[in-house]
């Protein structure tokens, strides 16, 4: 087989950059975009750039060739709402364009619980119905659906995998991990309004492996990236409590949400059919996490 050569973008975020070490452990050579600080990291090949900046990304790629193809990058805090989803459309299209015209063979685009809407069921990736939640949700949607008869029609392996909560070291506070974090270390009060919100919690170097398991398989489809753990949003904060010491500066407050009540995924495909297991326990990837603040 020739060189595995992969473009990723969103190197820097939460999952992204988790993904390095799989990735070298899985000889994969490693080519990147990223709008943030120059990659640390000499053995990768990097630009600074906008993924709006068609030009020079499609530049790149037809320099570089890459075989493989992992898109996570995306503005998935702030406004779910924003017009900004669209544009993720637009650019994401070109770029799968130039990655088909450079020969490359497999592409894995994240995607979002959020493409499943109110559905308290144990989601699944076949069963389960798809009615996304704001604009977001929306686009992730329509790029799927794009992607997938484009990577058809072009003779390219597509895996969209639906990622659940991930948490990890996070330093945006519009984060809940991040908000809570800060807080407790400063010694402040944190207070939480949908604490029985149900949720289904995946550390990114979990997240991160799995997506490396998705490059290398030949096998195409959506796939949930999850524990499949029903946790709730009140069970997760005081675990960080407990963790710090410092659970009582937690509060919460019985207040009415509009987000779903239950999202926990169905991992049965990524187990079985791709072949891995989430390795960390909430505690486990808490603690680890905690460390890097």
């Amino acid at each position: 087989m020739k060189n595995k050569r992969i473009l990723i973008t969103g190197i820097s975020g939460l999952i992204g950059r988790e993904t390095i070490n799989f990735l070298k452990d899985n000889d994969f050579e490693i080519v990147a975009i990223s709008n943030n600080a120059p990659i640390a990291d000499k053995t990768i090949e990097h630009i600074k750039c906008s993924i709006f900046d068609t030009q020079s990304l499609q530049s790149f790629i037809a320099s570089t060739k890459p075989t493989h193809l992992l898109h996570l990058a995306w503005k998935s805090t702030g406004n779910f709402n924003s017009n900004e989803n669209y544009d993720f459309i637009s650019s994401s299209i070109s770029m799968l364009r130039a990655f088909a015209e450079s020969g490359g063979g497999k592409v894995v685009i994240a995607g979002t619980y959020v493409e499943y809407g109110y559905n308290n069921s144990l989601l699944s990736e076949f069963s389960s119905t798809t009615s996304p939640l704001y604009t977001y949700g929306q686009c992730k949607q329509h790029l799927h659906a794009i992607a997938e008869s484009f990577c058809k029609s072009n003779d390219i392996s597509l895996n969209w995998g639906r990622v659940f909560s991930v948490y990890g070291h996070e330093t945006d506070p519009r984060r809940l991990t991040a908000y809570v974090v800060s807080n407790l270390k400063n010694d402040k009060e944190v207070i939480i309004k949908s604490g029985s919100l149900i949720r289904d919690y995946i550390y990114s170097k979990d997240a991160a492996e799995a997506f490396v398991c998705l490059l290398k398989s030949p096998i195409s489809g959506p796939v949930n990236i999850c524990t499949s753990v029903a946790t709730s949003i009140r069970d997760y904060v005081l675990t960080i409590g407990k963790l710090l010491n410092k659970e009582h500066l937690v509060h919460f407050v019985d207040e009415k949400s509009d987000q779903p009540e239950r999202v926990v995924g169905d991992n049965t495909r990524l187990i079985k059919e791709f072949g891995f297991t989430p390795q960390y326990t909430l505690t486990e990837g808490l603690k680890e996490a905690l460390i890097k603040y």
